[in-house]
């Protein structure tokens, strides 16, 4: 059982993946979050009143990935550009409104987004009301109090009533989203270009997106919260700085019930990934049951959130039909690297890091995103590029449909992947068997069962008793595997077992 766990630090890791969606940079929600609640404080605001306002700014875009293959539809293809510049004008402006479509998509897509201005509106307005629904759902989740739904619900709401879905106004705006709101717009454009950036947009934004009274108590210490949001470990501040009272898990399976939530969110990217992540933690659990040496709960943990890293890469990548271009590979062979420095963060998840990071690698260094090989990959994660690879073959892409059964066992079967976990994986889903290739060096499975056995130290009298076969089987088959492999010493097998993706999967002790 995991000790109590705290809601702000694995909260504070998941905003990355808000931030990615928005393509900013990684930790400015949190950066918004240290601003927000010291500008509560700064007005003398109740400790729980600023504890609404902490969540409700890094929670502020935690559903925006909802809508990103209706925006990369209609906007040029690329979801997160379009949330990153339109994020940096006021779009209630309609001369800012048309150069910000003007600047997105290229050659012919950029005069099909400038066709489609006049409907710009509603799919704005839809697909903001979409991205806030989901943004509460994870709110709700977590159990959070009303206010702070309520706040995230207001995510593209603004003071003047401009905004969207509802065009709500002054005072019927939550106050904690009034606060989020001028929090993120600081941080956003100080990142862009500086403080004194930052102290003319926010001025400029102030009656009009921003309330004037929030924005006052900015501006009068605008310098001092911009460097105090700005420390090199932005994930320690803002989890030493949450307001009493602290909020915890009520146990494991609340806190499963979120990851499972986050993960959801980030499979929104594109309709063909939608329950992938959740399906894949599930299978992932079921076939560690039969595999010592894997953690169930671990593995379950690590497929919830492994593919949260795909938000950054822009939807119009994920749906192209046909083959990528070589940048757009690049985006994708990253994913798996965003996944781990989410989790990565907080000291919850971090043991899910190496794990999720290293999904999309295989036993002969052909994966990615670092080309690892067989000696690298433990056994959970052997296990989950299994239960991916599984899962994505039984899904529609766009470049093919859906495969069946037999076909994605004939699939599966062919690539470097741990072969004792694609068995496992394939019969904790009611698979065909799978149909291997003949094994490297021309061993046996028996002779391969004895190879790793002997690899992890067993003696001939051990190996026998495992294997319930006789001594003078096992010293056949020793004599047998040495010679194949062409070395004399245990330490020269374990090598090569370890280099051919050979090696046990779990601990081949009793």
């Amino acid at each position: 059982m995991l000790a109590r766990v705290g809601i702000s630090g694995v909260v504070a890791a998941l905003s990355v993946s808000s931030d990615l969606t928005r393509g900013r940079p990684a930790g400015e929600a949190m950066r918004a979050c240290l601003v927000a609640t010291e500008l509560a404080r700064r007005d003398g605001r109740p400790a729980s009143r600023i504890g609404e306002v902490y969540y409700a700014t890094l929670l502020r875009f935690a559903g925006c990935a909802a809508t990103s293959h209706e925006l990369a539809a209609s906007l040029g293809g690329n979801d997160i550009q379009v949330r990153s510049a339109g994020d940096l004008v006021d779009t209630a402006r309609p001369v800012e409104a048309l150069r910000l479509l003007a600047g997105l998509g290229t050659g012919v897509d950029r005069l099909r987004v400038l066709a489609r201005a006049p409907r710009v509106p509603g799919l704005v307005a839809s697909g903001a009301r979409a991205d806030c629904e989901v943004g509460a759902q994870l709110t709700s989740l977590l159990r959070l109090p009303t206010a702070v739904m309520d706040s995230v619900r207001c995510a593209f709401e603004r003071y003047d009533g401009k905004g969207v879905p509802e065009g709500w106004t002054r005072e019927q705006l939550p106050e904690p989203a009034r606060y989020a709101a001028v929090a993120h717009a600081a941080v956003m454009f100080d990142a862009e270009a500086g403080h004194a950036y930052a102290v003319e947009n926010v001025t400029q934004w102030s009656g009009r997106a921003l309330d004037p009274a929030v924005t006052a108590t900015f501006l009068a210490a605008s310098h001092e919260l911009l460097e105090c949001s700005a420390t090199d470990d932005v994930w320690a501040a803002v989890v030493a700085g949450e307001p009493e009272p602290r909020r915890f898990f009520r146990d494991e399976v609340h806190l499963d019930e979120v990851l499972a939530g986050f993960g959801d969110a980030a499979d929104l990217k594109a309709p063909f990934f939608q329950g992938h992540s959740r399906g894949v933690a599930m299978l992932a659990r079921a076939a560690a049951d039969s595999l010592s040496g894997v953690d169930p709960s671990v593995v379950h943990r690590a497929g919830l959130v492994h593919d949260l890293g795909r938000v950054a890469v822009p939807t119009g990548v994920w749906e192209r039909p046909g083959a990528l271009r070589p940048e757009e590979w690049e985006l994708v062979r990253l994913h798996p690297y965003h996944s781990g420095r989410i989790v990565a963060r907080s000291p919850v998840l971090q043991p899910l890091a190496s794990i999720v990071s290293r999904h999309h690698e295989r036993l002969d260094g052909s994966g990615y995103p670092r080309g690892v090989t067989a000696s690298e990959l433990d056994p959970a994660t052997r296990l989950l590029a299994a239960a991916d690879v599984w899962r994505t073959l039984g899904e529609p892409r766009p470049h093919r449909a859906a495969l069946t059964p037999k076909d994605a066992a004939r699939v599966i079967s062919s690539l470097p992947l741990d072969r004792d976990a694609v068995r496992a994986v394939l019969a904790a889903d009611g698979g065909p068997r799978p149909t291997f290739p003949p094994l490297p060096l021309e061993l046996t499975e028996r002779e391969l069962e004895v190879l790793r056995l002997l690899a992890a130290g067993l003696t001939k009298k051990q190996i026998a008793e495992r294997l319930f076969i006789s001594q003078s089987t096992v010293h056949t088959h020793t004599v047998h595997v040495y010679a194949k492999c062409q070395v004399t010493t245990r330490a020269g097998l374990a090598m090569l077992a370890m280099r051919h993706g050979l090696a046990a999967l779990s601990d081949p002790a009793p």
